[in-house]
């Protein structure tokens, strides 16, 4: 036996005298020493400064790892040689960005309510402007506030007016005429 045989036999027994304080599963501080293609290089931050691999498969799709970050890595298996495979696949469902956090926001937010006084007055304009306004006018006025807002409806509506034709008999002989190129 060779002097390199004996040393590698000593090496293997007292490697395996020190057991892992780790358990699969656990969480454990690391701080990352060096990024490859497959994966990242780490090393626990603690007083047994084990050495371990956290593979691509196991990083968030679009977390971004640098040198010298430190995570809490998730102790997937432990290897022979005191090596620790690692996972950050937990981090992936804490991480928040800006725009899931206004979606989440979002969501939590009651149905939009018509402004009643607002619409009422949009009502009163009308009905000053062009007559009697039927329950068909005003669910519509109620719909397209809902959809474009109070503002952008304003706007388009004063953008609209001074174009519109007020003649009734006007708008009666252009739904005669569409009703006429049906036939």
């Amino acid at each position: 036996m060779g002097i390199d045989e004996r040393i590698s036999q000593y090496l293997n027994k007292t490697s395996r005298k020190h057991a892992v304080p780790y358990e699969e599963g656990e969480m454990v501080p690391v701080r990352v020493t060096k990024l490859v293609d497959y994966g990242a290089f780490v090393v626990t931050k603690d007083q047994h400064l084990l050495p371990g691999l956290i593979h691509i498969s196991q990083i968030p799709p679009g977390f971004n790892l640098e040198v010298n970050d430190l995570l809490e890595a998730q102790v997937k298996q432990i290897k022979e040689d005191n090596k620790l495979e690692l996972s950050l696949i937990h981090l992936a469902e804490r991480e928040e960005t800006p725009f899931a956090v206004l979606k989440e926001m979002k969501d939590k937010l009651p149905e939009k309510e018509l402004p009643k006084e607002e619409i009422d007055d949009i009502i009163e304009f009308f009905s000053k402007e062009f007559g009697l306004v039927s329950d068909n006018s005003k669910k519509k006025i109620q719909e397209l506030v809902k959809r474009m807002g109070v503002f952008h409806f304003t706007i388009t509506m004063m953008k609209a007016l001074p174009d519109f034709k007020r003649d009734l008999v006007y708008h009666f002989l252009k739904e005669v005429e569409q009703a006429g190129d049906c036939l």
